[in-house]
C-alpha cells in the first residue's frame, strides 16, 4: 500500500509538472504570437507611410513644376486636386508672402496674429509679441513688453536672443513665453522664408486672412470667394492697410494630403523656392520638408 501510494504520489507530481510545462509553453507562443502581430503591424503603418510619403511628393512635384512655368496667376492661393498613380490627392499651395514672417513682420501683425489664431489676452499678445521682435534684433536694449538676455537668464531658460533672423519656424519655441501648446495654434499661420514684412492677400490661406481681418471672418469670406472667382473681384480694402501689400512670389508651401488604406491620412509638406532657375539650372529648390499622419475621425454614434 505505501509504494504504491508513494507511485500514484510520483505520478501525480509528475502530471502536475508536465501541466506546469504545458501552461508555460502555452504562455511563450501566445507571446511570441503577439509579439510578431505587433510587428507586423509596425511594418504594414511603416510600409503605409512609405507609400503616403512617396505618392505625396510626386503629387508636389507635379505642382512644382506647373509653378516654375507659371507666370502671376502663381501669387494666388490655390486648391487642388491631383491625379498621381491613380490616387486622388488635395494640394494645397500657400505663396509664402501669404503668410506671416517670424523674422520681417513688424510687432503690431504679430499682436494680431497672438490675440486672433491663439486666443491670447491683449496684453499678453503684445508682450510675446516685443519678444519675437527683441528676439531677432541685434540691440540688447529690450523693447517695452519685450526680453533681452537678462530676462533668459532669470527666468532659467535654456536659450538666449539670437539677435538674426528665424532659421526655421519651431525657433519659436526658443523665445520666452513660448510654450507647445502656444505655438501649435500659430504655427500654420507663420513663416520664415517668405521674406516680405507684410502679408499679401491674394496668396493668403483663409486662417490668415481672418488674422489680417482683425477676426471679422465675415470680411475674410468676402475677400477669400471674391478672389476664387476673380482676384480682380477681391476688394481687400477693409483690412489695415499697415498689414497687407501686393506682391511677387516666388517661394511656396505645397502640402498634399493623401490616404491611406488605414483610413489615416498622410500629410506630406514641402517648401519650395523657383527662383532659382535661372541662376542653379534646376527647376527648383526644397527650403525644408515636413510631414504628420491624421489619424481617422470615427463619428460619434448616437
Amino acid at each position: 500500500m505505501r509504494r504504491h501510494t508513494r507511485r500514484a504520489r510520483a505520478r501525480g507530481l509528475a502530471l502536475i509538472a508536465v501541466l506546469w510545462m504545458v501552461a508555460a509553453l502555452s504562455l511563450i507562443v501566445t507571446g511570441l504570437i503577439y509579439t510578431m502581430r505587433g510587428e507586423l503591424r509596425v511594418v504594414s503603418t511603416q510600409r503605409n507611410m512609405s507609400e503616403g510619403a512617396a505618392l505625396g511628393d510626386g503629387a508636389i512635384r507635379l505642382i512644382a513644376a506647373q509653378l516654375s512655368a507659371a507666370g502671376d496667376e502663381r501669387n494666388r492661393y490655390r486648391e487642388v486636386q491631383v491625379d498621381f498613380d491613380g490616387h486622388a490627392i488635395d494640394v494645397t499651395v500657400v505663396p509664402l508672402n501669404g503668410l506671416i514672417d517670424l523674422s520681417a513682420a513688424s510687432s503690431d501683425l504679430l499682436e494680431q496674429l497672438f490675440v486672433i489664431a491663439a486666443g491670447v489676452e491683449p496684453d499678453a499678445a503684445r508682450m510675446l509679441a516685443d519678444r519675437i521682435v527683441d528676439w531677432r534684433d541685434a540691440d540688447d536694449v529690450p523693447r517695452a513688453m519685450g526680453a533681452e538676455d537678462p530676462a533668459y537668464i532669470a527666468a532659467g531658460s535654456h536659450f538666449l536672443t539670437r539677435g538674426n533672423r528665424f532659421e526655421a519656424v519651431e525657433d519659436l519655441l526658443q523665445v520666452l513665453g513660448v510654450d507647445i501648446g502656444l505655438y501649435g495654434r500659430v504655427a500654420s499661420f507663420v513663416t520664415v522664408d517668405g521674406r516680405h514684412d507684410k502679408v499679401d492677400p491674394m496668396a493668403a490661406p483663409f486662417s490668415v486672412l481672418v488674422v489680417l481681418a482683425g477676426g471679422n471672418v465675415e470680411l475674410a469670406k468676402r475677400i477669400f470667394e471674391a478672389r476664387t472667382a476673380d482676384a480682380n473681384l477681391a476688394d481687400t480694402t477693409g483690412l489695415n492697410p499697415a498689414n497687407v501689400a501686393r506682391s511677387s512670389a516666388s517661394r511656396f508651401r505645397i502640402e498634399a494630403r493623401v490616404p491611406l488604406s488605414s483610413g489615416a491620412t498622410m500629410v506630406r509638406t514641402q517648401e519650395i523656392d523657383v527662383s532659382v532657375m535661372a541662376l542653379q539650372r534646376v527647376p527648383w529648390r526644397v527650403l525644408r520638408t515636413g510631414q504628420r499622419l491624421e489619424p481617422t475621425i470615427e463619428p460619434h454614434s448616437r
